[in-house]
């Protein structure tokens, strides 16, 4: 893989991940992220083209998509429930809230089986099998969110996915 292509998705995965981070105290961090998310997205798609393996582009556009339809279902769902609050009627149950966790939730878990199967691909191009490892440590720890404990185990995976895209062995450039 290209050297250029590993610093895109590295740095696109340590900026989206620190942009995540900061964006839970400072909301305009978000921008941070999205930088970051743009410069993942071009490295999966240059390592898509390096590796002759158009899945790992298809499986990173379906996680995205699906993985902002879910926040912007979150976004409604949270606006609907602050707005009922700041006008004094509060829901006498907690259905409403709880409906909009769970269509997110399982939102969540679709677009990160679609990041496992992207970065599954690019571990079989690159023998890096770190790619699979963080990817499927993403997506269990999607699963186990719903319980809290897969906060951790999801950080720890996307962890282990920057870490693989600076073990990519690059390629010799000819001239």
């Amino acid at each position: 893989m290209s050297k250029q292509t590993k610093q895109l998705g590295g740095w696109g995965l340590v900026t989206l991940f620190g942009g995540s981070l900061l964006s839970l105290v400072m909301p305009l961090a978000c921008i941070i992220a999205l930088v970051g998310l743009i410069l993942t997205m071009k490295g999966y798609f240059r390592a898509s083209n390096e590796l002759g393996e158009p899945g790992i582009k298809r499986n990173t556009i379906k996680a995205i998509v699906v993985g902002i339809i879910g926040i912007v279902i979150f976004i409604i769902g949270a606006g609907a429930v602050i707005a009922e609050i700041k006008e004094g009627v509060y829901p006498e149950d907690i259905a409403g809230p709880i409906m909009v966790i769970v269509v997110v939730w399982i939102f969540w878990l679709v677009a990160t089986w679609f990041w496992y199967k992207a970065n599954a691909l690019i571990s079989m191009g690159t023998n890096v099998n770190l790619f699979k490892k963080g990817g499927l440590l993403m997506f269990v720890g999607t699963v186990l969110e719903i319980i809290v404990i897969g906060i951790p185990i999801t950080l720890v995976g996307e962890i282990l996915l920057i870490v693989a895209w600076f073990s990519v062995p690059e390629r010799k450039e000819t001239a």
